[in-house]
């Protein structure tokens, strides 16, 4: 189980008809708002109901995006939390302007009505072709089916992951859990993710496409689980990129329900000790679920990541990690297992960030291939190189003064099929 792990969540999924290929492409999670207690919870689920969200920061965002981040202001000022998210693919509903906002709102109304809630308690997210009004007929027609199909377990689950999949070539789910207060707390989670992948994801201030939906049954406050979400995705999906592209959608909503047992003590707020745990189980989470992004990019063979260390500050160093996990000259010496030490270091040397290369050293896979600014002479055919360059993922390290700036960046080879499925791919 994935997202109907934590207690209180369904979900379900239909085939609206949103799709050419006549697959699923609806799917619709719901935090039940009132429901009896269940063993190891003392409370009931809905006063403690929140959520928390995080968006692309490119400049055209689909209506969703728009429609999120006015729910999250509110939110934050004291507004309700989330009792569903309904989830299409197939259309993005982006660059659809005001009346795809309007579309977007007909569906979230429809669903409301139909989960006895407010409209603005039900987030819509959308994946799929640029530019295509959202078939509002088509989604509300499917909604009554959708809401009688809500379950828990494994099959349910399942069906949704896979329904808000477009390229994707396998559906992504992920589940941990961590003890709060002597009772266990569970988080689960699906995305889904292929192409348009290098999620540069907002704060609460004023991207194929990578969404993930969260659920946990951790009674946690409305910005401790904002702020929890944001330090997570810094350290998961705001490492990785297919493409160095992010796209106009690319979305991350958490829901809380409050049913597990330790609900009945108080709900976590920042600061606390279970504040810490809770946020290192999230973020574990979300680490897992970007991993599964990557490696399930369009027309992936390989994986590698890229670590930078000793640079002023940790901005610098992740601004050079990017540089070589985006560069196509890196990623095709990645698909060709070459060692090419050159296309590594220079592309770090086009971030923008001054190093001295004589204090700049490079290894993959713990084999020193470039010291002091010279290469160290190890040749391609090395035993040990040879074994580093054919590991899943590369593991390169990038030493570049001493500095206690560090970060990573997980990215992936570019392959002659990455280029035909984005050929045929159009807008």
């Amino acid at each position: 189980m994935s997202i109907t792990r934590p207690l209180g969540f369904r979900t379900a999924a239909a085939t609206a008809g949103i799709k050419p290929s006549g697959k699923p492409d609806l799917a619709l999670i719901v935090c039940d708002s009132a429901m009896p207690p269940v063993a190891g919870s003392r409370t009931p689920i809905d006063p403690r109901r929140t959520g928390a969200a995080v968006f692309t920061r490119n400049a055209v965002v689909g209506a969703p995006v728009e429609i999120g981040r006015a729910w999250r202001a509110a939110m934050l000022r004291g507004g309700p939390g989330l009792r569903a998210v309904l989830v299409n693919a197939g259309c993005s509903n982006a660059a659809t302007g005001q009346p795809g906002v309007e579309d977007a709102r007909a569906t979230m109304r429809a669903a409301a009505e139909l989960l006895h809630c407010a409209p603005e308690e039900v987030m819509p997210s959308s994946t799929g072709v640029i530019g295509h009004r959202l078939p509002v007929e088509k989604i509300t027609a499917a909604l009554p089916g959708l809401v009688e199909g809500l379950a828990r377990g494994p099959e349910a689950d399942e069906a949704a992951a896979k329904a808000i999949m477009t390229t994707d070539l396998v559906h992504k789910a992920a589940h941990a859990e961590v003890e709060i207060g002597g009772v266990q707390i569970h988080l689960g989670a699906i995305a889904k993710g292929s192409g348009m992948i290098a999620p540069r994801l907002d704060s609460a201030g004023p991207q194929a496409t990578m969404l993930a939906f969260i659920t946990t049954d951790a009674a946690i406050a409305p910005a401790a689980l904002q702020h929890a979400l944001e330090d997570a995705a810094r350290e998961s999906f705001d490492r990785i990129s297919v493409d160095a592209h992010p796209s106009c959608s690319d979305t991350i909503i958490a829901m809380a329900s409050g049913a597990a047992g330790h609900s009945a003590v108080k709900a976590i707020h920042e600061g606390d000790p279970e504040y810490f745990v809770f946020r290192a189980a999230l973020t574990s989470l979300c680490q897992a679920l970007a991993t599964k992004v990557v490696r399930d990019g369009e027309g992936v063979t390989r994986t590698f990541r890229v670590e930078v260390r000793g640079a002023a500050d940790a901005a610098g160093a992740e601004r050079m990690a990017r540089a070589v996990v985006d560069s196509p000259l890196v990623k095709c010496a990645i698909h060709g297992k070459d060692p090419n030490w050159g296309r590594i270091v220079t592309a770090a040397g086009n971030a923008g960030v001054r190093f001295d290369t004589a204090e700049a050293s490079l290894s993959i896979g713990g084999v020193g291939v470039y010291s002091a600014g010279v290469p160290t002479g190890v040749a391609k055919t090395d035993a040990g190189l040879m074994a580093a360059m054919n590991a899943d993922p590369v593991e390169c390290v990038l030493t570049v003064g001493h500095g206690q700036g560090r970060a990573w960046m997980l990215g992936c080879d570019l392959s002659a099929e990455y280029v035909r499925i984005n050929a045929e791919y159009t807008t």
